[in-house]
């Protein structure tokens, strides 16, 4: 039976090359050791429970389920997709060899399949689909639909594959999408997979060595539309989360909500009959459409409308380690920076020319794996502040 498998590509640099050189997918939690001799998910809870100690149970499971995956159900012959982390397109091949434990490789690198690469530079574009089904925070995801699979053969190279050849495991649950839950952060995701085919276009266009215009604009332009679709989420989920606390009457709110000032005008028109609170709320919060939600601070103060925002990106930064799977830690200081750090580079593309600060007469450099690196950790980011204001729990990936 096959099946069809997308790996996230951890956040070291190293693992792109090491995985695509070496003809090889893997997925971190390396401190769990050898897990030849588990084959249950009970022994691979209790081998996570031993070695990641300091995570939460739900995150634990998280990490024995998607090992388990990776350990047990992957298979000879199964299509595997590894999004990219430096660089916009998708690797697709197929599985060729049973799971690993190798000590050889960098970066903490152990848990290993062996894998036939039949194209490295397949845009995401082509498989937008699958991917907004994707958990943002998930490492190994399960497609089901037997459909999708056979189309994904195909880009492997078996053009022979239809529908009704390909057959697939359906007693695994399906994981709750975020993109389900919220329908802002699946606009997001469409947005953010718009910058990501303008950084494909500006890595094709290189390629052909296009010297009517500058190329690298076409990267600047993927990191501006990334920051504009974060800003654009803000503002819907809020939007959705103000318009849900005003329809119910009585339930406890956020200080910021309660103190949320509206125009006598509105007020007026809500006490007459002639709005309700909900199109009341709706309309004051139109009104206020030109507060931008690009600034780590600014965000925050937008979130405290909705919900509890004491450490808030600490709490962010807890998701986003526990869910790294590679073990990369972050810190609520980390996580605005680099939010800082990617709106001020916006800021200089949009109004500064994004001048080389050491050589003001060029523009400073960006490629495709800079923005590419951007588009992700928006999304990741946006991902993490969902679970954290309660949308959905951890998604649960498939495969178990």
């Amino acid at each position: 039976m096959t099946q069809a498998w997308i790996v996230r590509a951890g956040r070291d640099d190293t693992y792109e090359d090491l995985a695509l050189n070496k003809e090889l997918v893997a997925v971190g939690w390396s401190a769990t050791g050898d897990l030849t001799s588990a084959t249950t998910l009970a022994e691979l809870r209790q081998r996570v429970q031993r070695a990641y100690t300091e995570v939460e149970r739900k995150s634990a499971e998280s990490y024995a389920i998607q090992l388990l995956a990776f350990r047990s159900r992957m298979s000879r012959g199964d299509i595997v997709l590894l999004l990219r982390r430096n660089s916009p397109d998708v690797a697709v091949g197929r599985i060729t060899g049973p799971y690993q434990y190798r000590t050889d490789l960098p970066s903490r690198i152990c848990h290993v399949r062996s894998v036939s690469w039949a194209r490295t530079d397949v845009p995401r574009a082509s498989v937008e689909r699958e991917l907004l089904s994707l958990p943002p925070l998930t490492t190994v995801y399960r497609i089901n639909q037997a459909e999708t699979v056979a189309r994904l053969a195909r880009l492997a190279g078996d053009p022979r594959q239809t529908p009704e050849a390909t057959v697939v495991e359906t007693e695994a649950v399906a994981p709750t999408s975020l993109s389900e839950a919220s329908e802002p952060f699946a606009n997001l995701q469409r947005n953010l997979n718009y910058a990501r085919s303008l950084a494909t276009a500006g890595q094709h266009l290189a390629m052909l060595q296009v010297g009517a215009f500058e190329i690298s604009d076409v990267f600047r332009a993927a990191w501006v539309q990334s920051v504009a679709a974060l800003d654009h989420w803000v503002r819907q989920e809020i939007r959705a989360r103000m318009l849900k606390l005003a329809a119910e009457p009585g339930t406890k709110k956020p200080k910021a909500f309660s103190s949320f000032q509206m125009s006598l005008g509105l007020v007026e028109q809500v006490q007459l009959g002639a709005v309700t609170l909900v199109d009341a709320v709706d309309q004051q919060l139109r009104d206020r459409g030109h507060l931008v939600y690009q600034n780590p601070e600014k965000i925050r103060d937008g979130f405290s409308l909705v919900h509890d925002v004491n450490g808030f990106w600490n709490n962010v930064a807890k998701v986003l380690t526990e869910q790294s799977g590679d073990g990369v830690s972050f810190t609520g200081a980390e996580v605005q920076q680099q939010l800082q750090q990617i709106a001020h580079r916006r800021h200089k593309i949009a109004h500064e020319y994004d001048e080389d600060p050491d050589d003001p007469t060029k523009k400073r450099p960006i490629d495709a794996s800079s923005a590419t690196k951007t588009i992700d950790w928006i999304e990741q980011v946006a991902a993490a502040i969902l679970v954290v204001l309660g949308t959905v729990g951890t998604p649960k990936p498939a495969g178990q």
